[in-house]
């Protein structure tokens, strides 16, 4: 069976936003570049374990833009890197950690989604008429509501990054992410992913990465010695997904991370 690579891509009259909405800032910047790294996924020639391919950043264009236009439009000290898209979260929403009630009712973020080209029958692509929540969207959102109050205190000093804009699926709609494969599977991956990583951070002026998992943790490394920026920081945060081991106090074991790496004073004013 071949794969079916649901994306494709928006002309200007299919943005989110018509031309004059916005100034040219850094957020133009950061959806160039996200369509940069589309471009060149394009031609990258996916594990034959995968079948399916969801890209939000392409069919869920509007939210996703929105999400980088409202929030991500001024430079960062702090970005918090995760691995891929969801099934319930970013696939549903365009947006990182995307569970729908924190990304519609606390972002402010909603808007139509439409469908992938291609989909999983397992995996319909519902947009923000998913009745499914995702925990990890559900936890990480929720934890920074807790301490921030507002979004906007999140976003002064931070923002979230993905480093595959790619859900990967197996036929029968099983999540795959490219921490399962061999590196000789996915090497061409990380050539294709590292140097926009680190345009992002350059882009940006990231100080430290809060790398989300193992996995980013591992891709932070190895990019910050490619692209020779030794002055950022790497943190290491376990994921808030129900499926890690000893994961049931994710709350409070991020709390007393963001605490002892001297992070909290970011996101509450009482610190």
């Amino acid at each position: 069976m071949s794969q079916v690579v649901s994306s494709f891509f928006f002309n200007s009259g299919d943005s989110a936003y018509e031309e004059g909405d916005f100034r040219e800032d850094i957020s133009d910047d950061f959806l160039h570049l996200a369509d940069e790294l589309n471009l060149s996924l394009e031609q990258y020639k996916i594990p034959p374990k995968v079948q399916n391919v969801y890209n939000p950043t392409i069919y869920a264009r509007h939210t996703f833009e929105m999400y980088i236009r409202k929030y991500c439009n001024t430079k960062k000290k702090i970005v918090y890197f995760g691995m891929n898209p969801g099934p319930w979260g970013m696939s549903q929403t365009g947006v990182p950690f995307g569970e729908i009630t924190s990304i519609r009712d606390w972002l402010g973020i909603s808007g139509p989604v439409e469908q992938p080209p291609s989909q999983n029958a397992n995996r319909p692509v519902l947009g923000f008429n998913c009745t499914r929540t995702e925990i990890s969207g559900k936890r990480f959102w929720g934890l920074f509501k807790t301490l921030c109050g507002t979004p906007e205190k999140f976003f002064e000093s931070s923002f979230v990054y993905n480093y595959l804009p790619q859900q990967w699926m197996t036929s029968n709609g099983c999540n795959l992410t490219p921490a399962e494969f061999k590196k000789s599977e996915v090497e061409e991956l990380y050539n294709i992913c590292d140097p926009i990583f680190s345009k992002i951070l350059q882009l940006y002026k990231v100080e430290i990465i809060v790398a989300i998992g193992k996995f980013c943790e591992t891709r932070a490394k190895e990019v910050l010695k490619r692209h020779s920026l030794p002055s950022i920081q790497i943190l290491y945060l376990p994921h808030p997904s129900p499926r890690a081991v000893n994961n049931k106090n994710w709350d409070q074991t991020a709390t007393e991370f963001l605490k002892n790496n001297n992070l909290l004073q970011y996101y509450t004013s009482n610190i």
